[in-house]
């Protein structure tokens, strides 16, 4: 999924020689990729059934696919705010929103989401895939403090990250990345990379994390295998 764009350092491996490519890795990587990001819209969606007009803060927006099911929704009054600190992603975002149709509804914001200017409160958030390139647990709150701050009271979260290390679903997660054809050197690199990422240990580990923010009644909405998909509601 997509990386961190918070306040702490960025993290590698999101450049040129990824981003055209990413969207088709990511559908390998994780299994019912499009149904999180279907899920997500759908339960902000659910959340802000009738407002003609709302305004969303998408953390972490990589190439825009996490925006494409708005088309299913029919609500042309909402406006979608993105922030991606890569560039390379972000160019492939612009592009395919342009040709999608969503483009003139998006702002698109360069950068970490610290240098996001301040402006009115949003309606919603999604931070999807990013959480857990965040190192420690204070980084972390301090990321979920940065976008509730840009929340309205009462406003809906959809985050999504991996959580936990339990060995027999990594087994499966990498049994079915070999079925799919990834090589042994990328499974490898995988296995180095997920050995640093230090995930969050337990769901009741990102609840902690949640309230801290001011992030309440957490409800799962989509998982598969170690990463999960979450809906929370910002209460200050």
């Amino acid at each position: 999924m997509n990386h961190d764009p918070s306040a702490h350092a960025p993290v590698h491996g999101f450049g040129a020689d990824r981003a055209p490519h990413y969207d088709a890795q990511a559908a390998v990587s994780l299994a019912g990729y499009q149904a999180a990001y279907e899920l997500g819209v759908s339960a902000l969606a659910a959340h802000l059934d009738g407002q003609d007009t709302a305004s969303l803060l998408h953390v972490g927006l990589g190439t825009g696919a996490e925006l494409l099911p708005y088309h299913r929704f029919s609500a042309p009054g909402w406006r979608f705010t993105g922030v991606e600190p890569s560039a390379p992603m972000l160019a492939v975002a612009r592009k395919r929103l342009e040709e999608e149709g969503l483009l003139s509804r998006t702002q698109l914001h360069e950068g970490e989401l610290r240098t996001l200017p301040q402006g009115p409160p949003f309606d919603g958030a999604q931070l999807m895939g990013v959480l857990h390139h965040v190192e420690g647990e204070a980084a972390r709150v301090e990321l979920l403090r940065e976008v509730t701050r840009r929340l309205k009271p009462g406003a809906p979260l959809v985050l999504g990250c991996r959580i936990g290390q339990d060995p027999e679903l990594t087994k499966v997660e990498f049994r079915r990345l070999r079925a799919y054809g990834v090589a042994v050197e990328k499974l490898e690199a995988r296995r180095q990379a997920m050995a640093k990422m230090q995930p969050i240990e337990s769901d009741a580990a990102l609840f902690a994390m949640f309230a801290k923010a001011g992030l309440v009644e957490p409800k799962t909405l989509f998982v598969s295998l170690q990463y999960k998909v979450f809906l929370a509601r910002f209460e200050p």
